[in-house]
């Protein structure tokens, strides 16, 4: 019976060090040419490789990632455990250049606010090396409003071909980052504002949008916008939409057939004479318009489903919160780009929409996003 307890514990002292010495040995780096798949840091975070590249004969790309979705790159001469540091890959005099095209690619990709906080000091990136692109993870930065989602860059190598001192291969066609590329996978909403331009504070606004990727629809006046061309040119090059609010800012309602078909003949011209097309939008000052006259106008009138009222609420965080509490997919949203109420608001609103997953785009953008067909002669509020 002794005898057969000895056994046993003997058998239970072989497997304890035959245990510790499998973990001792998967714990640290292999030699020469080889490389583990479970790496444990000074934090304590168990890093899982999800991916290896091997870059012709010279490097070896790993990316890894911790069970909170933080990614960590290791590059390392191919065959080798020396590792390699991005700096070592970049030409020592092109350096300031590859700095500013990465700034460059991040602008378009991400708004202002969030291309600020990534290119912030300690902000820590991890490089993962493919055949014909790199890609930058981000980590350690603070982002007010806060964003819920990966933020990471792709960088074709034809994009930076002339600062990198290690063979690649070249694309014959590829896609740069981009950011106004609009997708269903986010709630959508159209902003558009009334009453416009006034001169100062719809460039504010065209800067803020410009600054987060989004746009707009601005329904003009007539008499506003005959001295202030060069603010249609900028909002139309900008990527936003312009349409009708009447010459004279005038009640649909009380106006005769002739005076409405005449008085867009008068805002299309204006239109046309910049553009070389007709409008397509309208909307009746107030919101009025009497339903036989809508065939009058070859054009589409565009009503709205959230109204900020800022013309008489001009308070900066009420319209903020107004908005935040009552947005919906697919809403149409009224704002005036006449106060600096809603210009300081609408630079807030933007990040904060975009952290909530929401895109702002123009009024024919979101029913094109929706497949929705704007029909001429037609009321919309929003996008059913």
């Amino acid at each position: 019976m002794a005898m057969k307890k000895e056994s046993y514990l003997k058998i239970i002292i072989a497997i304890l060090l035959i245990t510790n010495i499998t973990f001792f040995f998967f714990s640290f780096p292999k030699e020469k040419g080889e490389k583990i798949d479970y790496c444990f840091y000074e934090n304590d975070g168990n890093y899982v490789l999800i991916e290896k590249n091997t870059l012709g004969n010279n490097l070896e790309s790993y990316l890894y990632k911790d069970n909170e979705d933080n990614y960590l790159g290791k590059i390392y001469e191919y065959g080798s455990s020396k590792e390699i540091n991005i700096n070592d890959l970049i030409k020592e005099e092109k350096k300031g250049e590859y700095e500013e095209k990465i700034i460059n690619l991040l602008n378009l990709k991400y708004p202002k606010f969030i291309t600020e906080a990534l290119t912030g000091e300690n902000v820590l990136r991890n490089y993962l090396l493919r055949d014909n692109e790199m890609v930058i993870y981000f980590s350690n930065y603070e982002i007010d409003p806060e964003v819920n989602e990966l933020l990471y860059l792709k960088v074709n190598y034809n994009e930076i071909k002339d600062y990198i001192n290690f063979t690649v291969l070249l694309d014959s066609d590829y896609e740069v980052e981009n950011g106004y590329n609009y997708t269903n996978a986010k709630k959508s909403v159209a902003i558009s504002f009334d009453d416009s331009p006034n001169k100062g504070k719809t460039n504010k606004i065209l800067t803020s949008l410009a600054d987060n990727h989004f746009h707009a629809t601005f329904f003009v006046v007539g008499e506003r916008a005959i001295n202030n061309e060069d603010l249609l040119i900028s909002i139309k090059n900008n990527g936003n939409e312009i349409g009708s609010h009447t010459y004279h800012h005038q009640n649909m309602k009380k106006m005769s057939e002739e005076e409405i078909i005449n008085d867009y003949r008068k805002m299309n011209a204006i239109y046309y004479n910049l553009f070389s097309e007709d409008l397509s939008l309208i909307r009746p000052p107030y919101g009025l318009i009497n339903k036989n006259d809508l065939n009058l106008i070859n054009a589409s009138f565009i009503m709205w489903s959230l109204d900020t009222n800022d013309w008489r609420y001009r308070n900066k965080d009420y319209l903020i919160n107004y908005v935040i509490d009552n947005i919906k997919d697919g809403d149409i949203i009224l704002f005036h780009d006449a106060y600096d109420s809603t210009v300081k608001a609408i630079e807030e609103l933007l990040p904060i929409l975009y952290s909530k997953g929401y895109q702002v785009m123009s009024v024919s953008e979101l029913f094109n996003l929706k497949n929705e067909i704007l029909e001429k002669n037609k009321i919309y509020y929003k996008v059913s």
